[in-house]
């Protein structure tokens, strides 16, 4: 009897565990969701206003706390192409506050683009927001800058600034 209780609790906790990871993971996908839209919604804004579109594939969102509230914010590395039927395109660093359980579009700035240089989002630090890139040498072509490097951002009083 002993050892049917001991399965009995064992298998209540198996149960237990595997309802709570499968509510954690409903969870996390509303929430993803939100994000999604939330994002989604400020680009096809900003792509409407300049005659552009975005480059989906290339988008990229870092979650951490860069304006010190303890909240979750995001940061996000955006491609518009296409502006005005042409070949151009620029990258945007883009960050949306915790705000309760949404995101509020807090500042943008454009980090690289066709022959200005490529970028990639690393990481998050604090309120640092730390990139690769790639830039331009004297002989590369506008398809491809060569000259790897690293910058970082620092989100402060409302503005994205980059740090030299």
């Amino acid at each position: 009897m002993k050892g049917f209780r001991s399965a009995t609790r064992q298998i209540g906790l198996i149960i237990l565990a595997l309802f709570l990871s499968i509510f954690c993971a409903v969870k996390d996908s509303r929430a993803q969701a939100r994000e999604k839209t939330v994002i989604d919604g400020y680009i096809s804004k900003q792509a409407a206003k300049e005659g552009a579109e975005e480059y989906e594939d290339a988008r990229k969102v870092l979650r951490g706390d860069v304006n010190g509230d303890q909240k979750t914010d995001l940061v996000v590395l955006y491609t518009l192409e296409g502006f005005g039927g042409g070949n151009n395109y620029i990258q945007y660093l883009a960050i949306f506050l915790g705000k309760g359980n949404t995101f509020q579009y807090a500042a943008n700035t454009a980090v690289g683009g066709k022959l200005r240089r490529d970028v990639d989002l690393k990481s998050i630090s604090g309120s640092t927001i730390n990139l690769d890139i790639k830039e331009y040498k004297k002989n590369d072509a506008a398809c491809c800058p060569s000259k790897n490097g690293k910058v970082r951002y620092v989100f402060a009083a409302g503005k994205l600034r980059e740090i030299k």
